[in-house]
């Protein structure tokens, strides 16, 4: 049986850090953005549709990315496959925001 990304165990990752650190506020707002989506919200992102998504991602991608950054992920791919928003639509927004970083 083929393990899934997020099993770890017996995996020698190292000693677990448990310094506190900062939380950016990128991903503060992500918290209150699940919330908003989630099933107290719009009812649009479950949190077994969450968890399944974060699976789906793969080894390497489930890996190469932080806590936070996971759950955006997870919640893009899940807004796109419901047809919410489209790929075309996420990137045009993004082009947007960096172009107008860019001239402030």
């Amino acid at each position: 049986m083929k393990k899934s990304v997020n099993d770890i165990g017996g995996e020698n990752w190292g000693p677990i850090l448990l310094d506190q650190k900062d939380t950016a506020d990128w991903a503060k707002l992500s918290t209150a953005l699940r919330g908003a989506l989630g099933d107290n919200g719009a009812g649009l992102v479950n949190l077994h549709e969450g968890r399944r998504a974060r699976e789906d991602m793969g080894y390497d991608r489930y890996h190469g990315l932080g806590y936070f950054e996971l759950g955006m992920q997870a919640i893009h791919d899940i807004l796109v496959q419901k047809g919410v928003v489209t790929e075309k639509e996420v990137q045009d927004r993004i082009k947007a925001l960096k172009s107008a970083r860019a001239d402030s």
